[in-house]
């Protein structure tokens, strides 16, 4: 009897062991749970985070499409105006006028505005301002460039077989 005695308290004794080893396990095993839990949640916070600042960018990006369509469609319209002046009103024919030398000066000031701090070369600026946004003629462009000059707000230089367009008032740096 005392062998079956033994025999029961070392089986007990083996699974009281047994049920320790599974509560340290289990009591690791929630702290590497809510360890996860506290990263998801911040992960999510950022994530959260990310997606807002994106949703700005989106709409600074959409606001500054908007702005550059609203200043090409001005000045497609001021380039080709659509009202026939009618010659009998004085008026429509002084508004014409006005709008055609407002016109020169917007788009003068547009190539201006286009030649950044380290100059720009002449045949993309050409591009841009004749192809791309199809502002005026080559020829028209090419007048302005000139006007300009002899007005000493830009000054054309020629690097390496290329024109280039500086701001008069820029030091050329080497």
């Amino acid at each position: 009897m005392d062998d079956f005695k033994e025999s029961v308290k070392r089986g007990f004794a083996a699974c009281k062991a047994d049920i320790e080893s599974l509560n340290n396990e289990n009591t690791n095993l929630k702290s590497k749970i809510n360890s996860l839990e506290v990263n998801n949640s911040k992960l999510k916070s950022e994530l959260s985070d990310i997606k807002s600042e994106l949703k700005n960018i989106s709409e600074l990006l959409k606001s500054m499409n908007s702005k550059q369509q609203e200043v090409k469609e001005e000045v497609v319209a001021i380039a080709k105006p659509k009202t026939v002046v009618n010659k009998s009103d004085p008026y429509e024919a002084l508004l014409a006028f006005k709008a055609k030398s407002n016109k020169r000066d917007m788009l003068k000031n547009k190539i201006v505005s286009m030649v950044n701090d380290n100059g720009i070369n002449l045949s993309e600026l050409k591009f841009m301002f004749v192809e791309h946004y199809r502002y005026c003629s080559k020829a028209t462009f090419y007048n302005y460039l000139k006007e300009l000059e002899l007005e000493r707000v830009i000054k054309i230089e020629r690097e390496n077989s290329k024109n280039f367009v500086y701001l008069y008032t820029m030091k050329k740096e080497i």
